[in-house]
């Protein structure tokens, strides 16, 4: 049997406990509503994940729920993933990323506190996501209810064209009315829905002159302590602590992050996983660890558009995540942005 040679130690793993979802957002990575409706195997997954653990003994690892919605799987098959890695992960995170557009069960509220630790992950953007004013209305009371149980929440605000046409101040506003303690922001990868709604991407000029601008509305206003805004203090950390690969630039991703779709198909980035697979739980893992595909997936991620060597600022940037495309000249990552901290006036 062969031993895996592209594994890291902090591995995470993003379980899609169904394909479909209540929802249908253009410019998901998903097919939304149109996604397959099964539901996971915890069973088969588990035992998936826990033979990757024989061979990096000692690997941390954090499980998030995902899909579609993950929610619209039977808690009970949440609830057995969870105890049958706990066997061989006693020291596993675990966490969720739901629409919370759905009602929060007693069941669900005790599954959040007792496995999830009191933490969740939610996405928004300002137009696509919701139907009408009774799912706003449902998102928005949601978040209360959870922030009145004591529960820390993330948000994942979709960088659509609709959301770079919000002045930034607006949506941090709009973040801190809500009173969650963090939020991220993701950029729209071509994948899934978002393939067949290409009006929903902004251009690479619209989201760098948006986070330069964001950054300078946050000094302005005095808005970097509101809550932790992930996206930009890991930029911030390239200036600050000489950090560089946080968050989206790692260029690490497909060594440390496996999403296994609900059909047991394994994959590594979430965004393409539907597509991108290259094994299946029922592998061997070392089979699947070394599959041509993946390797192949793992050597395009580690490659650099050549024209990222010339670029004043790569030494901070190393590069961006390998997902998101070049237009031209102009890169995906927020080059303005870091132009600016690296100069004086930072």
């Amino acid at each position: 049997m062969s031993t895996p040679t592209n594994l890291g130690n902090d591995l995470l793993f993003y379980i899609k406990t169904t394909e479909t979802c209540n929802l249908n957002c253009d410019h998901c990575f998903t097919n939304g509503k149109n996604g397959r409706k099964i539901y996971f195997h915890p069973e088969s997954i588990a035992d998936w994940c826990n033979r990757v653990k024989q061979y990096q003994p000692n690997a941390n690892a954090h499980f998030e729920y995902h899909g579609g919605e993950p929610f619209l799987a039977p808690i009970e098959d949440m609830w057995k993933f969870y105890n049958l890695t706990q066997e061989h992960w006693p020291n596993a995170t675990y966490g969720i990323t739901t629409n919370l557009v759905h009602k929060l069960t007693p069941a669900k509220l005790e599954f959040i506190e007792k496995v999830l630790d009191n933490r969740i992950g939610t996405s928004w953007d300002p137009e696509i996501r919701f139907e009408n004013q009774k799912q706003i209305d449902l998102f928005e009371s949601n978040i209360k209810l959870l922030l009145d149980r004591g529960c820390t929440i993330k948000l994942f605000v979709s960088l659509t064209r609709d959301c770079v046409n919000i002045e930034p101040i607006k949506l941090l506003e709009y973040v801190k009315g809500l009173g969650v303690q963090e939020m991220d922001i993701e950029r729209v990868t071509s994948n899934g829905l978002a393939t067949k709604n290409l009006s929903v991407f902004p251009s690479n000029v619209e989201m760098q002159e948006w986070f330069l601008k964001m950054h300078e509305q946050m000094i302005e206003y005095d808005a970097r302590h509101w809550f932790h805004n992930g996206f930009m203090e890991n930029v911030y950390a390239k200036f600050e602590k000489g950090f560089t690969k946080a968050g989206t630039f790692c260029r690490d991703c497909e060594q440390k992050l496996f999403t296994i779709n609900a059909d047991g198909t394994i994959a590594g980035c979430p965004n393409s996983a539907p597509t991108d697979a290259w094994g299946h739980v029922m592998d061997d893992v070392a089979t699947s660890l070394n599959a041509p595909k993946r390797c192949g997936i793992i050597a395009e991620e580690l490659s650099r558009d050549p024209r990222c060597y010339d670029c004043p600022v790569y030494k901070y940037c190393g590069g961006d995540c390998h997902q998101l495309a070049w237009e031209g000249d102009v890169c995906p990552a927020p080059k303005l942005l870091m132009k600016e901290l690296a100069s004086d006036k930072y």
